[in-house]
């Protein structure tokens, strides 16, 4: 997958970037894996989608709609010269669609999804007692 352009570039008031990117294809929980290694948050739904976030290392938030080409990705504006490098290469980790809107893989990836959440929920609770 690549970074196709940058659709949107907004300066915060604390010092931080925000850019949304468009990529060559959708980001799905493959992708999300990919780019989180794992270590992304649900955090709620848009559009019958999952919305996630991921943070990385250096003050570096990646948030979007799974199945969405559209990412955004907040940042220390100092952070700016290299973020695209570092963006660019951590989205051609992820393999282009082979099977984009197919019905039967996004039934997979809905199941798969919930089955991951239940799983973390129990792993909290369990972690809590």
């Amino acid at each position: 997958m690549n970074i196709i352009k940058v659709l949107r570039r907004q300066e915060l008031n604390d010092g931080y970037l925000s850019v949304d990117y468009l990529l060559s294809g959708h980001v799905t929980f493959e992708g999300l894996d990919i780019l989180s290694h794992r270590a992304y948050t649900i955090t709620g739904y848009q559009y019958l989608s999952p919305c996630y976030q991921i943070q990385k290392p250096e003050n570096i938030q990646i948030t979007g709609i799974l199945q969405s080409s559209v990412i955004q990705v907040t940042f220390p504006a100092y952070s700016a010269g290299y973020i695209e490098e570092y963006l660019s290469a951590l989205v051609n980790l992820i393999p282009e669609e082979q099977h984009a809107n197919s019905f039967v893989q996004t039934l997979f990836d809905d199941v798969k999804m919930i089955l991951r959440s239940n799983l973390q929920r129990k792993n909290s609770k369990n972690f809590k007692s």
